[in-house]
């Protein structure tokens, strides 16, 4: 694996820092969603070495567990069918967890202390309580948290379902973070930011996206916003709806030509979407507070602030190729939100009129953001 990472660092002349341990996670992680990918369409590979551990276990998943009693009788129809994909769902992420585990174990010596990695056990919550305790002592820690819905991926092979969040703390460096999907891994930190697919190996990129001109029919929203499709397609003919947005950020926006996003934050173990964004030439507004944030170092000492509970995380991000982007997209759902919500036409003698695009918005030098006022030229 080792071979395959962006950084020059052997971890013998010098330590290997938040980047190595973040980029053997994601590759760890991206390993794992596709043998497990494999496995649900075509079996496992017979030919795959297992771990003694793990050979012990597929023997095990052999066992009847219904025939030591016969008046226990297996669920059967829809309600096994339905157990037996939840338990697929959960074991996944145990699975994930364990690789990246291991990739991380063969580099523990380099740690100044031996390092943690969260994700499996425990709620939410809980791993949060875990992660801030080990950045107060000063001990390496990494998260590797899901968002969207693991079962959708197995049943649907929709790549926008699921994705990872993997944020790392090693003292003494920037806190680094990856996103991980079904087939990309993307990671950036404070110096620069990378690009993972099995087929193609690392790939550095230049902190500007790759294509050019954004198309601009196209935006990408929370499903949560859905109802507001037909007041959407007035000024983006294309809007695009996924179940895990920051799976289809990582596709439409950073990889391909969507011009902007809106993520609906959820925790901060779950937003590397965050800095990595930022990192691969995006510019991120937040619509609660109006902060917005461009340079990767802002980023990363953002989140580690709400790593470490000093404020608050943002609820609700716009992810935009440019500041008219933002712009726009923030001005279109404040207004349609808005028209949505009369009850009727009588409570608001203008919701006849729509927004139009070339309406007028302004940021505030503080990086908040106004609406309805001119700029002075």
């Amino acid at each position: 694996m080792d071979h395959s990472l962006p950084f020059s660092v052997d971890g013998l002349d010098e330590a290997f820092g938040a980047d190595v341990v973040t980029g053997r996670a994601a590759h760890a992680a991206l390993r794992a969603l596709d043998s497990v990918s494999r496995e649900v369409t075509t079996g496992q590979d017979m030919s795959q070495k297992l771990e003694p551990d793990q050979a012990l276990a597929k023997v095990l998943a052999l066992q009847d567990e219904w025939s030591s009693s016969p008046r226990r009788k297996p669920p059967a129809g829809v309600p096994g069918q339905e157990e037996s994909w939840n338990d697929k769902a959960a074991a996944v992420m145990g699975r994930v967890v364990a690789d990246v585990q291991a990739a991380l174990g063969e580099v523990s010596s380099v740690f100044a202390q031996p390092g943690t990695v969260l994700g499996s056990n425990g709620s939410l919550t809980e791993r949060m309580e875990a992660f801030q305790a080990r950045v107060k002592a000063k001990q390496p820690v990494v998260s590797v948290s899901a968002s969207g819905c693991m079962r959708r991926w197995l049943a649907t092979r929709d790549a926008t379902a699921t994705s990872l969040s993997i944020v790392t703390y090693i003292p003494e460096h920037p806190l680094y973070a990856a996103a991980v999907t079904p087939t990309t891994a993307l990671l950036s930190d404070c110096s620069g930011s990378w690009r993972l697919t099995l087929a193609d190996g690392w790939q550095a990129m230049a902190g500007d996206p790759l294509i050019a001109d954004p198309a601009p029919d196209y935006v990408l929203l929370p499903r949560s916003l859905e109802h507001l499709a037909p007041r959407i397609r007035r000024h983006y003919k294309e809007p695009l709806f996924p179940y895990d947005s920051s799976a289809a950020i990582v596709q439409a926006v950073l990889s391909g030509a969507v011009p902007v996003a809106v993520h609906f934050t959820e925790h901060v173990l779950d937003s590397a979407i965050l800095p990595v964004a930022i990192g691969h030439g995006m510019i991120v507004h937040f619509r609660d507070s109006g902060l917005l944030i461009e340079k990767p170092w802002d980023a990363s000492r953002y989140m580690y602030n709400a790593v470490q509970g000093k404020i608050a995380f943002g609820e609700g991000l716009v992810i935009a190729r440019d500041l008219w982007a933002a712009r726009r997209i923030t001005s279109v759902l404040a207004k349609e939100t808005q028209l949505h919500e009369q009850t009727h036409p009588l409570d608001d003698p203008l919701a006849a009129f729509t927004l139009e695009d070339d309406d007028l918005f302004t940021f505030r030098p503080d990086g908040a953001f106004d609406q309805g006022e001119q700029d002075d030229d």
